[in-house]
């Protein structure tokens, strides 16, 4: 700083040397910032376009052969949203699996993964039979309480002329004394004997299971969930054993054999099979093409049993948690409208619409549906209708 007087007056400066070194500070300083900024944009520019810095990872999803090929389109449509769950890119697969071999493979000490293929981190089987037989075998397998994710109720594939006959007088609680000789007597038809009800206990047969648990409630007339204590009642085993004390069978003893039967009988009057257990689901893929009903769907009066599709999330060290978020993640996704509408036009009740009526179905609504049972009591029904292999 130097001082000037002239003229009497005083004056402070600066001199023009520390201006540029100031000036030039300065502008080492901007540009130093400008380039940590640069810098800072550069670092996250990659994470900003590439989202998955974790890898891709591939979600399984077991589900019942009837709901699976409406599962992989919607999992197609979820896989074209290009999910990212925890910086994983995230690929769903859905496969079908029998309902026995899944529980088998859960329940074991370890999954055996060439016999099974990948642990699944979600299973979508036909009802809570199965959901309820995993809860009570292996507990600590499911995470949180299954969910139903569509349902379809059971009715009884029958005859025509048989349920003509029958017009509304039939309840579940009647079934059982429908087995014994010249039973059809109480509806006009003695001469033909009894019902004939087949009782599948292949794959894809839980209507079976569901129509027994529906003849338990009856029998011991529960408006509550059924319970094991019921079950294991005198009333409830006898009904049950007469229920399958001598159940028809025909070709491999599934449900489709059993309805085909029914629909291609001539001679109703010496039929092998009049009526079996079915989903509305499963009846209405079996009739949807037929011009003309050959099979007629028959609502016995009570509570009606449903087949719920349950999701069962499983846990365990197989299911980490970007494998767990994602497929909540997908099931949400497959609960919107226009996805549900892919189950729904398959015969399944849920958000979207449902088929028009055929010949043979009308997809009545469930005014009184039966409550799910007990775990336990659901497993001990299941262990008198299924081989003693099947649990």
């Amino acid at each position: 700083m130097a001082k000037h007087n002239s003229d009497g007056r005083s004056r402070n400066f600066v001199s023009r040397p520390l201006i540029a070194v100031a000036l030039t500070l300065i502008l080492i300083a901007g540009l130093v910032t400008a380039w940590r900024q640069l810098g800072d944009r550069i670092d996250e520019e990659p994470v900003a376009a590439n989202p998955c810095l974790e890898g891709p990872a591939t979600v399984s999803v077991l589900a019942d052969p009837a709901i699976a090929p409406g599962l992989q389109q919607i999992a197609e449509n979820y896989n074209k949203t290009k999910p990212a769950v925890r910086d994983h890119c995230i690929t769903v697969e859905v496969r079908p699996a029998d309902a026995r071999a899944t529980l088998e493979g859960l329940s074991a000490k370890t999954w055996d993964q060439k016999t099974y293929g990948a642990f699944p981190a979600a299973w979508v089987p036909q009802s809570s039979v199965w959901a309820a037989s995993l809860q009570v075998a292996k507990s600590d397998a499911l995470q949180g309480n299954p969910e139903s994710l569509v349902s379809s109720p059971v009715r009884l594939a029958m005859e025509p002329e048989l349920a003509k006959a029958i017009d509304g007088r039939l309840a579940w609680a009647d079934l059982p004394a429908q087995t014994r000789a010249a039973s059809l007597g109480d509806f006009g038809l003695r001469s033909w004997g009894s019902m004939r009800i087949a009782m599948p206990d292949g794959p894809q047969s839980d209507a079976t299971a569901l129509m027994t648990q529906a003849v338990a409630a009856a029998t011991v007339s529960a408006k509550a969930p059924l319970t094991d204590k019921q079950v294991r009642s005198g009333g409830v085993q006898g009904a049950i054993d007469e229920l399958l004390s001598a159940p028809p069978r025909v070709g491999d003893g599934s449900i489709d054999a059993a309805v085909r039967s029914i629909a291609e009988t001539t001679d109703p009057s010496d039929a092998p099979v009049r009526a079996v257990a079915v989903t509305e689901q499963q009846l209405y893929a079996i009739t949807k093409n037929d011009k003309k009903a050959r099979v007629a769907a028959v609502t016995p009066k009570g509570p009606t049993p449903v087949a719920d599709y349950p999701v069962v999330r499983l846990a365990g060290q197989a299911v980490p948690p970007h494998v767990s978020d994602a497929v909540a993640e997908f099931f949400t996704f497959a609960r919107k409208p226009v996805q549900m509408e892919i189950l729904t036009k398959s015969g399944f009740h849920g958000s979207g619409p449902l088929p028009e009526s055929t010949a043979t179905v009308t997809f009545g609504e469930v005014s009184d549906q039966l409550p799910l049972p007990e775990p336990a009591a659901s497993v001990a029904i299941s262990r008198r209708v299924y081989p003693a292999a099947a649990l």
